[in-house]
């Protein structure tokens, strides 16, 4: 009887965690643009570096990865063909 109530609260508490883990992976949700933001597609071979250089104006391109990445949510500067970037207007 004892194994059988340890068994099920072990049970509980790893559901109990993938609940959690799963409720968290949804609260990475990014804002549409603004009518000052574009919106770019990611192509074969491109990087955030690239992408940045083609919006660059004059600004510090290392400043406008790190806005690029911050404005889309990005963990890092990995981006994928296909994928849909904002870029903020700075």
């Amino acid at each position: 009887m004892a194994k059988l109530m340890i068994s099920l609260i072990v049970f509980t508490l790893v559901f109990s965690s993938f609940l959690i883990i799963g409720t968290n992976a949804s609260s990475t949700v990014v804002e549409g643009p603004s009518e000052s933001e574009q919106v770019v597609t990611v192509g074969s071979g491109d990087t955030l570096w690239s992408i940045a250089s083609s919006f660059k104006n004059g600004s510090d391109i290392g400043y406008l990865v790190f806005s690029i990445k911050n404005r889309n949510n990005l963990d890092n500067v990995t981006i994928h063909p296909g994928q849909k970037l904002i870029i903020p207007d700075i």
